[in-house]
């Protein structure tokens, strides 16, 4: 019963990963060794985060079935609108496995419409970015 759900949240990976390939300037690959389907999306020239792809597990993000895990989008956004993203979107959390104040999980097939995700990761690639900082 799970698989069909996995294979959707696998859709939607593919989807940000055509995304961020689509961006000028931007990459992805897998470096963990030991969790291949961990996927990191980085700034060509610096290889700094901007973005990542990973499992999650349920019980961490209040879904169900809690023993089950789901694939999310972690990105950086400033502060302030990490807790208006979360207070206006039931599919934005605290950073799964990441820094809470900088950070933010993005759930799939929530109430984040794409457009959104895109924005949030273009914000993400520009905050992350060497030239943006004095």
């Amino acid at each position: 019963d799970a698989l069909p759900i996995y294979i959707q949240l696998l859709m939607d990976k593919r989807e940000i990963l055509a995304f961020t390939k689509g961006m000028k300037s931007a990459a992805y690959d897998c470096p963990f060794e030991k969790d291949p389907e961990i996927t990191v999306l980085r700034h060509k020239d610096t290889k700094r985060w901007f973005g990542i792809v990973l499992a999650a597990p349920n019980r961490c993000l209040g879904m169900e079935p809690r023993d089950g895990e789901t694939v999310v989008l972690n990105i950086k956004v400033p502060p302030e609108l990490s807790v208006l993203l979360r207070e206006n979107y039931r599919g934005i959390q605290a950073a799964y496995h990441m820094n809470k104040t900088h950070w933010i999980t993005v759930v799939p097939n929530s109430d984040v419409p794409d457009e959104e995700t895109r924005n949030l990761l273009k914000l993400s690639f520009d905050l992350t970015d060497k030239r943006s900082k004095k």
